[in-house]
């Protein structure tokens, strides 16, 4: 396969996937903000998805309306939903001879959809209706992948965007908001707000997830322990990274990225909160996770797109 196509495919899975988690957490936000005395904590969401630096140059004041035209309409935001969209547009169109024709079709009749909103027009359909909009179209979108593409380096190059996408998703949200809703001098128990851990899990799609694995009200140390250990949950780190490690061992074994995802993945496999915690606060395990997670990124680029 060229190199050109294994990075147009991969980034084009990266860029749906990150698409959909930036709904997921506006959505949260969003909620959280219209329940009494909630207070949506907009400024994590900046935070999150790296773009609080473009934030402030451009709009300054921290207000629900500039946050939500930032992150799902600006043009100059990369991690904007429509950004977002019209790059995993523009890869799949890239490489519409080897996707299967529905993938394209699917995707360009969401970024024309798009095209046509506006932060009035969703305020006055409701932003509920958007965030559900952007869910369906995303999860049609992979959906079409693993079911409609056959199983060869294509495939594998998109399953590795979407989870590589995944895990540093899933990391960056348990940094930030783990230390918002549970100061190092907290308690387990004692400042537990439950509805900002429930949108916390429900921003991850883990909400049904952890009351099947736990059977309990939210507790800030098993949501962390089932995000990062957990391998039946699907949106976990662990789980992403066997994701990962699977793909890259079917397109080479003799790789230093499946060497060193593989390294990863064992410690996620076989680790545990209390362990990670004995050493080093979790933030600490948290950021050189997302900084592996992107070296890894420019190690399996080193090794199938130059």
């Amino acid at each position: 396969m060229l190199s050109r196509t294994a990075d147009n495919i991969y980034w084009m899975a990266r860029m749906v996937e990150r698409a959909q988690g930036i709904v997921r957490l506006l959505e949260a936000a969003y909620r959280m903000d219209r329940l009494p005395g909630g207070g949506a904590g907009w400024d994590p969401i900046l935070t999150i998805s790296g773009q609080i630096d473009g934030f402030k140059s451009k709009y300054g004041e921290l207000t629900s309306k500039n946050v939500l035209n930032f992150m799902i309409f600006d043009q100059d935001n990369p991690s904007s939903v429509f950004s977002c969209i019209r790059a995993g547009r523009e890869n799949t169109r890239s490489e519409r001879s080897i996707l299967p024709e529905e993938m394209f079709e699917s995707i360009n009749t969401t970024w024309i959809d798009m095209q046509g909103l506006y932060y009035d027009s969703l305020e006055q359909s409701g932003f509920y209706e958007f965030f559900e909009w952007v869910k369906d179209r995303t999860e049609l979108f992979r959906g079409q992948t693993v079911s409609m593409m056959v199983y060869d380096d294509a495939f594998q190059f998109a399953r590795m965007g979407t989870y590589i996408e995944r895990a540093d998703f899933t990391a960056r949200l348990l940094d930030v908001k783990y230390h918002i809703l549970l100061p190092p001098d907290a308690t387990d128990r004692g400042l537990i707000d439950y509805y900002q851990w429930g949108e916390m899990l429900r921003s991850v799609g883990g909400w049904h997830a952890y009351r099947a694995i736990y059977k309990e009200a939210p507790v800030p140390s098993k949501i962390a322990e089932m995000l990062i250990f957990n391998p039946i949950f699907p949106r976990s780190m662990n789980s992403a990274y066997g994701e990962i490690v699977t793909s890259l061992g079917a397109l080479r074994p003799d790789t230093l990225s499946l060497k060193i995802a593989s390294q990863e993945h064992a410690f996620l496999h076989t680790g545990t909160l209390a362990g990670i915690l004995k050493e080093r606060p979790l933030h600490d395990f948290l950021t050189d996770f997302v900084g592996f997670t992107a070296r890894l990124s420019d190690q399996i680029r080193a090794d199938f797109m130059l």
